[in-house]
């Protein structure tokens, strides 16, 4: 499974080109014969993605669910991000999405297309009745993505403030 707009490819990882990720990014920058973007994972992410990936393992029929989707810049042929479900939408068809752009990309719109290619896709599956993205408070820029993408502002938790489509 493949999306593609005027500037970008938006590629769901298989299980297999996940790993990869995980072992060494540019080893799944070599799978896609893409240009190396020399992005490293920080223990944080990195831990997170490898949750997300023992799930993708444990739940391959819906490893999609699961997996990272990652946002290719076309025009460089470069992975210049990426987002993710954290998991199978829950008894009342909730799934969270997240999401990340390398700094150099940002502002010019990349988020925003790939976010509303996914958004669409998830609300067309027949058990998905929210979709819902947490951000920072401060992160002005990350609300303006989930505006833009026709999420709404729902409430405010600590640092935290929740949309939802």
């Amino acid at each position: 499974m493949e999306f593609v707009t005027k500037e970008l490819r938006i590629i769901p990882l298989s299980v297999e080109q996940f790993r990869l990720m995980l072992e060494r990014f540019d080893k799944m920058e070599d799978a896609f014969k893409l240009k190396h973007s020399k992005q490293k994972l920080d223990d944080e992410t990195k831990a997170a993605m490898q949750e997300l990936y023992d799930k993708a393992v444990q739940h391959e029929d819906e490893y999609v669910w699961y997996t990272n989707w990652q946002i290719i810049l076309k025009e460089e042929n470069v992975s210049i991000g990426s987002a993710c479900f954290k998991g199978e939408p829950d008894e009342n068809g909730v799934v969270e999405i997240g999401y990340g752009l390398d700094e150099k990309y940002r502002g010019k719109g990349y988020m925003t297309a790939a976010l509303k290619i996914m958004l669409r896709w998830a609300k067309a599956m027949p058990h998905v009745k929210k979709v819902i993205a947490l951000t920072s408070k401060d992160n002005a820029a990350s609300q303006k993505v989930l505006e833009n993408c026709g999420m709404k502002f729902e409430r405010e938790e600590g640092d935290l403030q929740y949309w939802s489509i």
